[in-house]
């Protein structure tokens, strides 16, 4: 299992935050909405219907893990898609640099394997977007017959403070 605790301390810090202590109230409704859904256990992702994630649907992604261990989107909401990029139909792998796409896959990971939900927040590190923090809520999904193999994430983007080497030599800090 990767040692989660050291993403803290990376150029690209990533904050676990299992109290599911939400900023976006957006999110918090996702993470409601799971839970109604799952009714005490984790939600099948047929139960996600147009109308269960009408009031955040274009926030939202639903990966899918692959008998070899790579993720798929399946589903890719407008308003994620518009920030990164159109990625619904693509693997990891081939929709995102390949450090990027490890950053991914461990956040899905660990929600399937912790088998429970959880907060990220994080400096997006794609398409030059280093002004920007995303706040994630991610959770795992099965499919009709039980089996854990699907992740559902919420997405909402802010201006967030990043902290760039680059920026601080463009305004004389360092």
């Amino acid at each position: 299992m990767p040692d989660y605790e050291n993403w803290a301390t990376s150029p690209r810090a990533i904050t676990w935050d299992e109290s599911l202590a939400f900023e976006s109230p957006l999110l918090a409704q996702a993470y409601q909405t799971w839970a109604e859904l799952g009714a005490g256990a984790i939600p099948a992702r047929s139960r996600f219907t147009p109308r269960a994630v009408k009031a955040f649907v274009g926030h939202l992604t639903i990966f899918e893990k692959m008998a070899d261990g790579g993720y798929l989107i399946r589903l890719m909401g407008t308003r994620i898609a518009a920030t990164l990029g159109e990625m619904q139909g693509k693997r990891l792998e081939e929709a995102l640099p390949a450090l990027v796409a490890t950053r991914w896959s461990t956040a899905l990971t660990r929600a399937l394997d912790e088998k429970k939900p959880l907060r990220i927040v994080t400096v997006v590190s794609l398409n030059d977007l280093h002004f920007l923090e995303a706040e994630i809520f991610i959770a795992p999904l099965s499919d009709d017959a039980g089996a854990l193999n699907m992740v559902f994430t919420t997405t909402v983007f802010r201006a967030g403070v990043a902290k760039s080497t680059a920026v601080a030599d463009l305004v004389g800090q360092k």
